[in-house]
């Protein structure tokens, strides 16, 4: 029986969109490695500069929707499956917060305004078939929009991946250098460059490349 045109025209989407995601975190890895690490103590107002350190949580922190973890940035998405082995988001949550690193030698603000995160995806659950979906999957699901069943009450086969940067974890951190004043004080910060999105990334691939 041939494959109906527009199976395999969302298929081919689906795919693209994954491509994009995962390039796009390629390129963030890649970017990072190829910048020298530059010690905080060391940084320069007005240059672009790789800096690498423990994450310090500021004032706001965020609660990770599938996870529950304290976090300053997080992204969550979720994936139905539309035919044998096939896939397609229907949902992503990316939500992030200021904060700081520290790397011994020193601590800076990083500022996410336009932020472009490499984030390792850890945390996988599924539903369907025998597998009813929980509270909390529920929960996000129905904020976006969403139900875990279908027209007739069948649980549709869905997964659920979800990243998260938290407080005291080692990052990298790529982006202008700027000092702004803070409650009177001089405090150095990391933004966005006027070219481009600031790059962060918690893969060890980066963090250590």
């Amino acid at each position: 029986m041939p494959v109906p045109f527009f199976a395999v025209a969302a298929a081919v989407l689906a795919g693209v969109g994954l491509s994009y995601v995962l390039s796009t975190d390629v390129r963030t890895r890649r970017t990072l490695k190829k910048r020298p690490v530059t010690p905080i103590r060391g940084l320069r107002e007005g240059e672009v500069a790789r800096v690498r350190g423990r994450v310090v949580a500021g004032e706001r922190v965020l609660e990770a929707p599938l996870s529950n973890r304290a976090s300053v940035y997080y992204l969550a998405t979720v994936d139905q499956e539309t035919g044998r082995n096939h896939w397609r988001e229907v949902a992503r949550e990316e939500r992030y917060v200021e904060f700081a690193l520290d790397d011994g030698t020193g601590r800076i603000q990083v500022i996410m305004s336009v932020p472009r995160v490499a984030v390792v995806r850890d945390h996988h659950t599924r539903s369907g078939t025998f597998d009813d979906a929980s509270a909390v999957e529920e929960a996000f699901l129905a904020r976006h929009g969403l139900k875990s069943t279908n027209l007739l009450g069948l649980n549709i086969a869905i997964r659920y991946d979800e990243g998260t940067i938290e407080p005291g974890e080692e990052v990298t951190a790529l982006g202008l250098v700027r000092a702004e004043i803070r409650g009177g004080q001089r405090v150095l910060v990391l933004d966005a460059p006027d070219d481009g999105p600031l790059l962060l990334s918690d893969d060890p691939r980066a963090v250590h490349g």
